[in-house]
C-alpha cells in the first residue's frame, strides 16, 4: 500500500532512507528525517507492468474527476486486452499527503489519505483479482533524549472490497467493502557522523492488519534498514540496504533490498533538482530519474523496477513502470 516510485527506484529500501511524502507507509520512524513540512496535494501515480500502452492503461485506470482513479474496475470490454499482457499488473493511486516537522530533533507528525485500485492475475494465471481500497494512515515520529534515537508509531485503516473472477467469467465479482485497522512501529538511530548514517527497525502492521474477512488481512512485517547521506559539492548521494520479511513463514529467502540515489543540486528539502535512482529489488534491477522543481513545488519522474511474482519458491520477474506527478509545497 502506498508504495514510493522513490523508494521503487532505489531497490524498494525505505525503512533508513525514506524521506519523501510516502516516507510514512514505510517506518513512522523515520518521519524526524522529512524536512520542513510537505503537503503533497496531488500525489498521482500510475504503475503498469510491461506491454500496457497508455492507450490500454488509462481507460481501465484513470477517472478524470476525483479520487481520479477508475473505481468500477476493469471491464469486460478491456478484459481481452487485460489478458493479453504477460503477467498482467496496473496500479493506480492518488489523495493527500502531509508531514511536518515540528522540531529541529525530529518531532513531526504525519497523515495520509490515498484512494489506490490494484488489478492483477493470481492462481497461477486463472483468476483476475482486483482490489479497491480508501487508505487512511497517521503517524508520529517522537526522539528520545537528544534525537539520535527516535521511535515512531502510526495507525491505519483501510476501506477495502475485492473481486475475483475466473477469466472464463463476465467481471461482475466485488465483494463488499469491509474496513481493516493496523498499527506500525518504528525506531531510527541517527549516527552523529559526516555519513549522516541511520539504522531502522520497523513492524508494519504489528499483529495483522486485520478485517472481519481473514483472506483480507495485512501480515505483519518485520525490517531492518541502513542508509547515509553525503552530500559533496552539488552532489547528494544516498545508498540505502533494507532486509524485509525477517519473520516471515513463507518459502522465500531473498528478502534484500539495495539503492542508491544521486541527486545534483541538492534543495533545502532534502531533495534534489535532479534525480538519478537505481538499485535491486529481491535481485531484480531497479531505477529511476525525477525532476525536483521550485522546491518539490512540482515533482514529475519515471520508475522502472521488477518485482517477484512467482507462487512457492519460483522466481518470476514482472517489470513494471511508473509515472508520477506531485503537487505540493
Amino acid at each position: 500500500m502506498g508504495r514510493s516510485y522513490r523508494s521503487l527506484a532505489m531497490g524498494h529500501t525505505g525503512i533508513a532512507s525514506a524521506n519523501d511524502s510516502a516516507a510514512l507507509f514505510y517506518n513512522p520512524a523515520i518521519l524526524a528525517n522529512v524536512e520542513g513540512w510537505w503537503l503533497d496535494y496531488s500525489a498521482w501515480t500510475m504503475e503498469n507492468s510491461e506491454g500496457f500502452t497508455a492507450e490500454d492503461t488509462v481507460p481501465m485506470m484513470i477517472s478524470p474527476t476525483f479520487p481520479y482513479t477508475n473505481r468500477n474496475g476493469i471491464s469486460n470490454g478491456d478484459k481481452a486486452t487485460f489478458l493479453s499482457k504477460e503477467n498482467p499488473y496496473l496500479r493506480a493511486n492518488a489523495g493527500i499527503n502531509l508531514t511536518i516537522n515540528l522540531t529541529d530533533k525530529g518531532v513531526s507528525v504525519a497523515g495520509s489519505y490515498l484512494i489506490e485500485n490494484i488489478a492483477t492475475m493470481t492462481d497461477n494465471g486463472t483468476t483476475i483479482y482486483q482490489r479497491d481500497d480508501t487508505i487512511q494512515k497517521v503517524g508520529i515520529s517522537i526522539p528520545i533524549g537528544q534525537g539520535s534515537m527516535v521511535l515512531g508509531l502510526a495507525a491505519t485503516n483501510i476501506q477495502r472490497r475485492v473481486a475475483e473472477d475466473a477469466t472464463t467469467d463476465m467481471l461482475t465479482g466485488w465483494g463488499s467493502r469491509e474496513s481493516g485497522t493496523g498499527y506500525d512501529i518504528g525506531l531510527i538511530y541517527r549516527m552523529a557522523n559526516k555519513g549522516r548514517i541511520t539504522w531502522g527497525l520497523v513492524a508494519q502492521n504489528y499483529g495483522g492488519l486485520k478485517f472481519d474477512d481473514p483472506d483480507l488481512e495485512e501480515v505483519e512485517q518485520i525490517g531492518l534498514g541502513i542508509s547515509m547521506n553525503h552530500e559533496v559539492g552539488i552532489f547528494k548521494i544516498v545508498p540505502a540496504i533494507d532486509v524485509r520479511e525477517i519473520t516471515s513463514k513463507t518459502d522465500r529467502k531473498n528478502t534484500l533490498h539495495a539503492g542508491i540515489e544521486l541527486g545534483i543540486f541538492p534543495n533545502s528539502t532534502g531533495g534534489s533538482y535532479v534525480t538519478y535512482r537505481a538499485g535491486l529489488n529481491q535481485g531484480y534491477q531497479t531505477q529511476g530519474v525525477e525532476l525536483n522543481f521550485f522546491n518539490h513545488y512540482l515533482i514529475v519522474g519515471y520508475t522502472l523496477y521488477g518485482e517477484e511474482v512467482g507462487e512457492g519458491t519460483a522466481k518470476v520477474e514482472s517489470k513494471r513502470a511508473i509515472a508520477y506527478i506531485s503537487l505540493g509545497f
